[in-house]
């Protein structure tokens, strides 16, 4: 009999870095010889968009139904951030009904050899032979009494807890620290390139959208166009790349960027395929990133970059990143070192023109970048996964 996985992420149509986290679980372990199944009820051709996104084997994997239910809140576009993305269930039943469908979830669960489930910001009852919870995001929680010795029988059925970045980690402190794991997001570093032809382009990744930890594209807008301002005969370019949940024409966060962005030389790409993805990495020369920015990161870490995938796709590219001194961002780029990191728009403007101004600063560093890029590869992910596991 075939060992079997399932695999849980009630984000998956958002097709983000804590999806891919989810979905190169399941590749590993569908590599290993395992069955995996998706437990997921929502848009059906999600793995094959994932296929393209990410650059994933996702062929013997398959969705089955949905049986914890729930739907993240959903957040207009240019409101503020939640405090907590705690998830609500998908309909509302009469104790009964829970008590049966609390039982249909031993039986199906219990099936399962490994269950690898992406957290909410809640504790779950977990019942596969094996259970892994992942947490992406540093929630503040506080608990009422009742639900603190809840949680703590819940914590019992689960085996690790297995977090994206240190810094997520350090807010986990109601989990034992013997459950506790971190494991860096896998980069395919082995399908990335620099070219050697590269390109005046300074580039950003990330989502479009203002939800949760919001890559505030508005922001190095702004800085790009203060830079074109103070320098006459500018020819550099921006490009801001990233995925649109919703159609782009009525995405209301990328409508407000593409008017902040008019009459410079701006450009954006949405929805990219992975193909085109590395190929802008590959010509680009600096990238930028401003998850984070303004953030009060203790009081609000879940509002912070918990790691930042593309950030590493980037200098595995050949690109010097200048990041928000925040987050698990610290964890990748160290400041002068293989990057930049900044807190105030100032400093960003300041360390950009730095490299602008010396090609050959730029270019030192940008093989420094690549070099320490290679701390966090799809390889490494593997084994330490595969070693937790067995």
């Amino acid at each position: 009999m075939s060992l079997k996985a399932a695999i849980y992420d009630p984000y998956l149509d958002t097709l983000g870095g804590g999806e891919r986290y989810c979905l190169t679980v399941a590749e590993i372990l569908s590599k290993s010889g395992y069955q995996v199944d998706i437990f997921w009820s929502g848009n059906q051709e999600l793995l094959s968009q994932a296929t393209s996104r990410f650059g994933l084997n996702l062929e013997n994997i398959k969705f089955v139904p949905d049986i914890f239910g729930l739907i993240p809140q959903k957040i207009d576009c240019l409101d503020q951030p939640p405090r907590d993305l705690k998830s609500r269930s998908l309909e509302i039943i009469n104790p009964l009904q829970k008590i049966n469908k609390f039982i249909q979830k031993i039986k199906i669960l219990s099936q399962y050899d490994i269950l690898f489930y992406l957290s909410d910001g809640s504790i779950p009852f977990l019942f596969a032979k094996k259970n892994i919870l992942h947490v992406q995001v540093p929630f503040i929680t506080i608990e009422k009494l009742r639900h603190k010795i809840l949680n703590f029988i819940k914590i019992l059925f689960i085996n690790k807890v297995v977090c994206n970045s240190q810094f997520t980690s350090r807010f986990l402190g109601h989990f034992p620290a013997s459950k506790l794991v971190v494991i860096h997001p896998p980069v395919d570093i082995a399908s990335f390139y620099a070219s050697p032809n590269k390109q005046n382009i300074i580039l950003s990744v990330g989502r479009f959208d203002n939800v949760l930890n919001a890559k505030k594209q508005d922001v190095l807008i702004e800085v790009f166009k203060l830079i074109c301002k103070n320098n006459p005969g500018f020819d550099w370019k921006l490009i801001l790349m990233g995925g649109s949940r919703e159609d782009p024409k009525v995405n209301n966060y990328l409508n407000h960027l593409r008017h902040l962005a008019e009459n410079y030389p701006i450009e954006f790409i949405v929805n990219p395929d992975f193909d085109n993805l590395k190929e802008i990495y590959s010509i680009s020369k600096i990238y930028w990133h401003a998850a984070g920015y303004g953030v009060e990161e203790m009081f609000h870490p879940e509002e912070t970059e918990h790691f930042g995938m593309t950030v590493v796709e980037a200098m595995d590219s050949g690109l010097v990143p200048l990041v928000v001194a925040k987050g698990g961002l610290t964890e990748i780029v160290k400041d002068g070192q293989n990057g930049y990191t900044w807190q105030t728009t100032e400093e960003l403007v300041a360390k950009t023109q730095l490299l602008l101004a010396s090609p050959e600063a730029l270019q030192k560093m940008s093989h420094l970048s690549q070099d320490s890029s290679q701390n966090f590869s799809k390889k490494s992910f593997e084994e330490k996964l595969l070693n937790l596991i067995n």
